[in-house]
């Protein structure tokens, strides 16, 4: 089940880095919250052994895949390239930065393609997210500024993305009304920020689609094993992959 996804910091091994230790996104890890080291660190290898992983995968099979899980519909157009940044800040719009300047929002993940671009927040079960409705609307205000005329999605994830968490209350939110978005937002006029879509997901769906990858025939050996490799540190922890849909 989804919640029964908690993370076990203090057992060895939960904030080890599986894949690319040296890649420079790794000077941009923020720092632990005092009082929630383990957690903090725990949170920061899920989304580091995940993400760099899926970097090195051919894009088309996995974003396929995460989109659907997130918003629930195919996309529209298989890229051929991908970039995963971690930990990225991301400018406002200039319209919010002429009254003076403006600190950029730190985004956990930022998928970019040639056609669209995600925002992910990652978001701990321990944290209440008291902010959380006012950092969705900066994170949506400076993708949708960094996209551009690209379709630009946000998603939360975390352990439990039941109806009462943070993800569920926010996918709601965002998707119940087209004028939600440029209510939240503080760029009014015709810079005012395009969502094409929002949603939650736990990190089970990411375990599946990495063991998706690992047992695709139809991807080379070296990105099966990469995606293995994976998937096996994500069990280790204790997060075990989802049903896929339609299983």
């Amino acid at each position: 089940m989804f919640g029964s996804v908690r993370p076990r910091p203090s057992l060895d091994g939960h904030d080890r880095i599986v894949i690319a230790p040296h890649h420079p996104d790794r000077l941009r890890r923020p720092r632990p919250r005092p009082g929630a080291a383990a957690s903090d660190r725990f949170q920061h290898a899920l989304t580091w052994n995940v993400f760099r992983t899926l970097e090195l995968l051919t894009p088309a099979f996995w974003l396929r895949r995460f989109h659907v899980r997130l918003t629930g519909e195919s996309s529209s157009a298989a890229p051929q390239i991908a970039r995963v940044s971690l930990w990225q800040p991301l400018p406002l719009p200039p319209i919010q930065r002429i009254d003076g300047a403006c600190a950029d929002v730190a985004v956990d993940v930022v998928i970019e393609t040639e056609h669209a671009l995600w925002t992910i927040v990652v978001a701990d079960a321990e944290s209440d997210w008291v902010d959380g409705d006012e950092r969705a609307a900066r994170v949506i205000d400076a993708g949708a500024w960094l996209a551009g005329r690209r379709d630009h999605y946000c998603a939360v994830i975390e352990p439990d993305t039941s109806g009462a968490s943070i993800g569920g209350v926010l996918a709601r939110r965002y998707t119940r009304s087209r004028d939600s978005v440029a209510l939240r937002s503080a760029t009014r006029g015709p810079a005012a920020p395009a969502l094409k879509g929002f949603g939650a997901v736990p990190w089970t769906d990411l375990a599946a689609i990495l063991r998706d990858c690992a047992e695709a025939e139809s991807l080379p050996p070296i990105e099966r094993a990469l995606a293995r490799n994976a998937t096996i540190w994500l069990e280790e922890v204790g997060i075990a992959a989802a049903a896929s849909p339609g299983r």
